[in-house]
Protein backbone atom coordinates (compact mmCIF):
# COMPACT_ATOMS: atom_id res chain seq x y z
CA UNK A 1 0.00 0.00 0.00
CA UNK A 2 1.33 3.44 -0.91
CA UNK A 3 2.04 5.92 1.85
CA UNK A 4 -0.61 8.62 2.06
CA UNK A 5 0.60 12.17 2.56
CA UNK A 6 -1.59 14.74 4.25
CA UNK A 7 -0.04 18.16 4.31
CA UNK A 8 -1.48 21.16 6.11
CA UNK A 9 -0.17 23.88 3.82
CA UNK A 10 -0.98 26.54 6.43
CA UNK A 11 1.89 25.20 8.57
CA UNK A 12 4.51 26.23 5.99
CA UNK A 13 6.04 29.67 5.36
CA UNK A 14 8.77 31.03 3.12
CA UNK A 15 12.17 31.21 4.80
CA UNK A 16 13.25 34.63 6.06
CA UNK A 17 17.02 34.21 6.34
CA UNK A 18 19.96 33.25 4.18
CA UNK A 19 21.98 30.15 4.94
CA UNK A 20 22.26 26.41 4.51
CA UNK A 21 19.70 24.20 6.22
CA UNK A 22 18.98 20.49 6.40
CA UNK A 23 15.45 19.13 6.22
CA UNK A 24 13.07 16.44 5.02
CA UNK A 25 11.10 16.77 1.79
CA UNK A 26 7.46 16.54 2.89
CA UNK A 27 5.64 17.34 -0.36
CA UNK A 28 6.21 18.80 -3.82
CA UNK A 29 3.98 20.11 -6.56
CA UNK A 30 4.19 22.18 -9.69
CA UNK A 31 3.29 25.84 -9.35
CA UNK A 32 1.65 28.20 -11.83
CA UNK A 33 4.85 29.94 -12.94
CA UNK A 34 6.80 27.00 -14.38
CA UNK A 35 8.21 26.25 -10.96
CA UNK A 36 8.05 23.48 -8.41
CA UNK A 37 7.03 24.23 -4.84
CA UNK A 38 8.66 22.07 -2.21
CA UNK A 39 7.51 21.73 1.38
CA UNK A 40 10.25 20.90 3.87
CA UNK A 41 10.49 20.29 7.60
CA UNK A 42 13.85 21.57 8.83
CA UNK A 43 15.87 19.85 11.55
CA UNK A 44 14.65 22.42 14.09
CA UNK A 45 11.00 21.60 13.25
CA UNK A 46 10.35 24.75 11.21
CA UNK A 47 8.24 24.10 8.13
CA UNK A 48 9.20 26.02 5.02
CA UNK A 49 8.20 26.41 1.37
CA UNK A 50 10.76 26.91 -1.39
CA UNK A 51 10.45 27.31 -5.13
CA UNK A 52 12.67 25.52 -7.64
CA UNK A 53 12.64 26.71 -11.23
CA UNK A 54 12.82 24.96 -14.57
CA UNK A 55 15.91 26.95 -15.65
CA UNK A 56 17.78 25.20 -12.82
CA UNK A 57 16.26 21.81 -13.83
CA UNK A 58 14.28 21.99 -10.56
CA UNK A 59 17.57 21.04 -8.80
CA UNK A 60 16.78 17.41 -9.65
CA UNK A 61 13.66 17.39 -7.48
CA UNK A 62 11.42 15.84 -10.14
CA UNK A 63 12.92 12.42 -9.41
CA UNK A 64 13.53 12.96 -5.69
CA UNK A 65 11.20 10.87 -3.51
CA UNK A 66 9.31 12.34 -0.58
CA UNK A 67 10.96 11.91 2.84
CA UNK A 68 14.41 12.49 1.30
CA UNK A 69 16.79 14.49 3.48
CA UNK A 70 18.00 17.61 1.67
CA UNK A 71 20.60 20.26 2.33
CA UNK A 72 19.23 23.54 1.02
CA UNK A 73 21.08 26.80 0.47
CA UNK A 74 19.15 30.07 0.43
CA UNK A 75 20.59 33.38 -0.77
CA UNK A 76 19.25 36.90 -1.09
CA UNK A 77 18.62 38.05 -4.66
CA UNK A 78 19.44 41.50 -5.99
CA UNK A 79 15.79 42.40 -5.42
CA UNK A 80 16.11 41.45 -1.74
CA UNK A 81 14.11 38.23 -1.82
CA UNK A 82 15.46 35.05 -0.23
CA UNK A 83 15.47 32.24 -2.83
CA UNK A 84 16.62 28.65 -3.07
CA UNK A 85 20.12 28.83 -4.59
CA UNK A 86 21.34 25.27 -4.23
CA UNK A 87 20.31 21.84 -3.10
CA UNK A 88 22.07 18.57 -2.26
CA UNK A 89 20.61 15.20 -1.37
CA UNK A 90 22.09 13.97 1.90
Amino acid sequence: MAKEYKVNFDDYTFISEEGTFKGKLDFKMYGRNHNMLIYITLENGEKIIAAAYKDKAFFGLEETPLDTILELTFKKTSSGLIRLAGLDIV
